[in-house]
């Protein structure tokens, strides 16, 4: 016999929708990663992925090189690096040498033409065999399939893999294997077609695919490589059989390897392994009954919020807000007993809970003793805010000195903070809750004559941050609100007509209003935020600063 070893075989080849079909009929492996695009767009690669092993059957085309004799491969290897796509050009280079009489050994990989990604790679033993002839000019197989028992597709996740086996029963039809040809690997010789493969062994090794694809894992199954060693020639229209069976499960990795083996009557034919990559199950997302059920309520209702500074403006209409939704409102004040008591007083006649409570938030033995009455009375605290500040005044720098700058710390950092510490071990204990803090626009967007209420506003947004990061594993949120220019009492010491100069000058030619605030409050009070801490609710009005 004489033996061509030429060149290196190249060929180039589109994958086809109908090559996944034929592929798909000839192996049983309807993987709907491959064939349905409503599963595969909601995988890793958005969409149908082609079989792995369909590129690597055009391995048979170096057949071409031996028109004397029918090759017959002895052991296989593969690296699947890159998922192929339908209308793909691939480039196919197979480099092979003689190890001893009618002994090879081959080298191939396969590339994605125009971006030039290394898709495959493959290396393996051939052997040259004498040429038979099978007559399949006109086939008249009644089977589309190797597979003699049709097969469902699993859909193993990580998580439920552990001792499986899957088996598979085929046999090979050279009818089959020819239409094959025919319909798939003629297009790599278009117009002329190149000599056929009928090579038993490789014919079996693309039935990996479907034991991948359809049974172990399944369908969040990616091929990623595999081996296997021939032990005699698998014979056609002979019973075989196909099994698998787990040996290493790397959930961290979500990586599985496993063995197979391919026996005929009990004879071992054949054993290998192959490794897989898992995805996902696709993420099922609440139905419209579960939503109106459990998570259209903001869970607010029974709380218990501690409102610093709550006798006016902001801390009032919060007060109000949040009472109205159930929150049993704690308004604590330091000089406006009259009009803390008279908040009280309207929330319960609209049918809320609340209590009114003076407390110097700069004292720490104050604070313990206020937050001692209010779990005396309601038994816990679910949320904190921390809403007092000292004055607005507007002060030129020069004329400030540091009492001046330690008495606003005093209060808004000084008295957060001992609220947090004597709320935190409560909110501990009960697996979490919430602590909102008051910020400005003035911090990012400073002006003139706030310096000390710029930097206590700056030392409060410092403070969140790093308290959302301590508190995280404890269920703990800790959030700003930071509002523009409010319409309270707060920033009355401004002239009027100034005020309303700056209303007009913004895009919504206007303040914002104390409502407004509340309501961003309450967002970050309820459920409705449990994803968010260490963050900002700005209300700007359009104006700097901008998130």
């Amino acid at each position: 016999m004489a033996l061509q070893t030429a060149d290196p075989l190249s060929i180039e080849f589109r994958i086809t929708q109908g090559m996944i079909e034929s592929f798909a009929r000839l192996s049983g492996d309807y993987n709907s990663m491959h064939m349905d695009p409503e599963v595969a767009r909601r995988s890793r690669f958005r969409r149908t992925i082609v079989h792995g092993m369909l590129p690597f059957s055009f391995i048979s085309m170096i057949q071409h090189h031996f028109k004397e004799g029918q090759i017959s491969f002895t052991r296989l290897s593969a690296h699947f690096n890159k998922p192929v796509f339908v209308n793909d050009v691939i480039s196919l280079t197979v480099t092979h040498k003689e190890k001893k009489r009618h002994t090879f050994s081959f080298n191939a990989e396969w590339y994605r033409k125009g971006t030039d990604e290394l898709l495959l790679v493959a290396k393996g033993l051939f052997e040259l065999q004498p040429l038979k002839d099978h007559n399949t000019e006109n086939p008249t197989s009644s089977r589309s399939s190797f597979l003699t028992e049709s097969v469902s597709e699993n859909r193993y996740t990580i998580e439920e893999l552990d001792n499986q086996r899957e088996t598979l029963f085929y046999e090979l039809d050279p009818e089959l294997i020819e239409q094959y040809n025919r319909d798939v690997l003629s297009s790599a010789w278009q117009p002329e077609p190149g000599p056929a493969c009928r090579c038993q062994n490789l014919c079996s090794t693309l039935l990996l695919s479907t034991l991948v694809g359809m049974r172990l894992p399944g369908r969040y199954a990616t091929f990623t490589r595999f081996h296997i060693s021939f032990d005699n020639t698998i014979q056609f229209n002979r019973p075989c059989v196909l099994q698998a069976e787990l040996s290493r499960v790397s959930r961290e990795a979500e990586h599985i390897e496993a063995t197979f083996s391919i026996t005929d009557n009990n004879e071992l034919m054949a054993s290998g392994r192959y490794e897989v990559s898992i995805g996902s199950a696709p993420k099922i997302m609440l139905t419209c009954d579960e939503i109106r059920e459990s998570h259209l309520d903001l869970g607010l209702s029974g709380k218990v919020a501690l409102i610093t500074g709550a006798s006016r403006g902001i801390g009032e209409t919060t007060a109000k807000l949040l009472a109205m939704h159930g929150v049993k409102a704690v308004v604590t004040y330091l000089h406006g007993k009259t009009d803390a008591e008279k908040i009280v007083r309207e929330i319960k006649a609209a049918g809320g809970e609340a209590f009114a409570s003076r407390c110097d938030i700069t004292s720490d033995e104050q604070v313990y003793s206020l937050v001692s009455a209010i779990v005396d009375r309601y038994e816990s605290i679910d949320i904190l805010i921390n809403n007092a500040v000292k004055e607005f005044s507007p002060k030129d720098v020069l004329d400030l000195d540091w009492d001046d700058y330690l008495g606003e710390l005093e209060v808004s950092v000084k008295g957060m903070h001992a609220c947090c510490k004597a709320v935190i071990p409560l909110f501990k204990k009960t697996g979490g809750g919430k602590i909102i803090n008051m910020s400005s626009v003035a911090v990012a967007n400073p002006v003139t004559g706030q310096s000390r209420y710029i930097t206590a506003k700056s030392a409060i947004e410092g403070y969140t941050k790093s308290l959302a990061i301590e508190l995280a594993k404890f269920n703990i949120q800790v959030n700003l609100v930071v509002p523009n220019m409010t319409d309270t009492d707060l920033v009355s010491v401004i002239p009027a007509f100034y005020r309303e100069k700056m209303a007009v000058s913004g895009p919504y030619h206007r303040h914002v209003k104390p409502i407004e605030v509340a309501q961003g409050i309450a967002y970050l009070a309820s459920n409705w935020s449990d994803a968010m801490s260490g963050q900002k609710i700005v209300l700007n009005l359009a104006e700097p600063p901008f998130a």
